[in-house]
């Protein structure tokens, strides 16, 4: 039965309420990693109400022999926080002939941490020239601070083959250099792309560079898709345009929603200036178990400000165990001093 007869018998599967008989279908139909059966694989495992019978029905086609159901396995079990049940699958669909090279080297870079085997089946993808292979190379080196480089020329070189994903990826790495200017049209051009999850980083930019119009309504349209740092992006847009009560609302969300724990410092520093010192202290103390380390001299200096300095010394101890940059050191220290002989 051909790849279109299956999808069809899959559907019609589906609509009769068979999920089990629709996905094995589909498993095998789907031939190419990134074609439509794809979609529809994922579609229905997500509506599919019963996720232990999805990756029973998964398990099965793999044991019998389908590839690909090796590669949705993988899908799955990331999903459920399974990465080295995901890598041994990947590794059976590789066996069968499955191109997933980039998936297992993600695997290893983001669930199991492991960048140095990461990168050898990065490169592996590059010297096979596989077409995202220079996209998601770059985007992993662009983790790395001290890579930028090579992350910024295998993007570039991404981009001259056509791949508007690493546009994406090239103006969020030089937003995130504060490399605003530079980073605008590669953002644009990647959201006129279709890929709209760069709306957070490019409203972040505009408001950076003064557009503050075309940041409000990408920030906006950011939030209502709930792109993942949409509300800190909006809520240090709304602080610096005025509204301290919203920016607030937003940094919390960003805070509780998104995991976003530079929030916190954010909270703290407008809570301060709304002159709201419990919240403030509070803040800075939640910054503090995040372990931020800029947090420290700001929240010394508020507590020097509420004639509160004989706590210093305590946040300078802290702040040692932590290995602290030198200079932020140097502050904490003088402030220490300063309360000791009460000239704060």
């Amino acid at each position: 039965m051909t790849e279109s007869n299956l999808a069809v018998e899959a559907e019609q599967r589906l609509a009769a309420g068979d999920h089990a008989a629709a996905l094995t279908l589909y498993l095998r139909a789907w031939n190419r990693p990134d074609d439509e059966v794809a979609e529809r694989v994922f579609d229905l495992i997500s509506d599919w109400a019963d996720i232990g019978a999805a990756l029973n029905t998964i398990e099965a086609a793999a044991r019998a022999g389908n590839a690909a159901a090796y590669e949705a396995l993988a899908e799955l079990l990331v999903e459920l926080e399974r990465p080295k049940e995901a890598l041994a699958a990947l590794r059976a669909a590789a066996d069968g002939g499955r191109d997933v090279t980039l998936m297992i080297a993600s695997i290893l870079a983001d669930e199991l941490g492991d960048r140095e085997q990461a990168e050898e089946y990065y490169r592996r993808a590059l010297a096979d020239d596989h077409p995202r292979a220079l996209n998601d190379y770059g985007a992993f080196l662009s983790e790395d601070d001290e890579r930028l480089d090579e992350a910024v020329e295998l993007l570039s070189r991404a981009i001259e083959r056509g791949d508007e994903m690493a546009a994406g990826n090239l103006g969020r790495l030089l937003a995130d250099e504060e490399r605003y200017e530079e980073a605008l049209p590669w953002l644009r051009r990647a959201l006129d792309a279709g890929h709209r999850s760069v709306l957070a980083v490019l409203g972040e930019t505009e408001n950076a560079l003064g557009e503050l119009e075309s940041a409000r309504v990408h920030l906006r349209e950011a939030l209502a898709e709930e792109i993942t740092g949409a509300h800190f992006a909006y809520a240090l847009h709304l602080a610096e345009t005025g509204s301290p009560e919203e920016a607030v609302r937003h940094y919390e969300a960003a805070a509780k929603e998104d995991g976003e724990t530079n929030a916190y410092l954010n909270l703290a520093l407008l809570h301060e200036e709304l002159e709201r010192w419990t919240q403030a202290d509070r803040h800075y103390r939640e910054a503090l178990a995040h372990q931020d380390e800029t947090a420290y001299v700001y929240y010394a200096q508020f507590l020097a400000d509420q004639d509160r300095g004989d706590e210093i010394a305590a946040l300078l101890t802290a702040a040692a165990e932590l290995d602290l940059d030198e200079e932020d050191m140097e502050e904490l220290r003088e402030l220490a001093e300063e309360s000791r002989s009460g000239t704060s």
